[in-house]
């Protein structure tokens, strides 16, 4: 049984991803209220500092103000040369190294709980029953064997 238990707890270390219940659709940051998703451009130029990452987090809760899943706290964003920061804005990923976000949808409970539903998080889910499933019924046969070599009559 406890073969069992812990070739079950190893198969689930292995389907599992080590974030399977922490994902986001993306990386981004939070910016007056509005989603700024990263991309992979980067600019080399940017404007006056508009804001900092206040509030960090990787799980999917809801969280306020300038609130990222990507960067730390105290992470400067930037407005960018000609670009209305209501579109676009810069985040310095590393001293000298700014990358842009690009403006995607206000920030509300309602829009966190659908950036976080992504297909790896449900397949993790969906393993997780699975595994679970599989335990269940393994561990009910060997019950059933157990109870079945009790009832057997000894010989003389």
């Amino acid at each position: 049984m406890k073969r069992i238990l812990a070739v079950l707890a190893l198969l689930g270390w292995m389907v599992l991803p080590s974030q399977a219940f922490a994902n986001y659709a993306s990386f981004f940051v939070v910016y007056e209220d509005f989603v700024y998703e990263l991309t992979s451009e980067s600019v080399v130029e940017v404007g006056e500092q508009i804001g900092e990452v206040t509030e960090y987090g990787d799980r999917v809760e809801f969280y306020s103000g300038n609130f990222s899943n990507a960067y730390e706290v105290g992470t400067p964003y930037f407005a960018i040369p000609g670009v209305d920061p209501a579109e676009k804005i810069a985040v310095e990923e590393s001293p000298g190294v700014y990358i842009v976000g690009e403006r995607s949808v206000e920030f509300t409970g309602e829009a966190v709980r659908e950036s976080s539903l992504t297909t790896e998080s449900i397949g993790s889910i969906f393993s997780f029953v699975v595994l679970g499933l599989i335990g269940f019924f393994l561990f009910r046969r060997l019950n059933f064997r157990r109870g079945k070599k009790e009832v057997e009559p000894e010989e003389e």
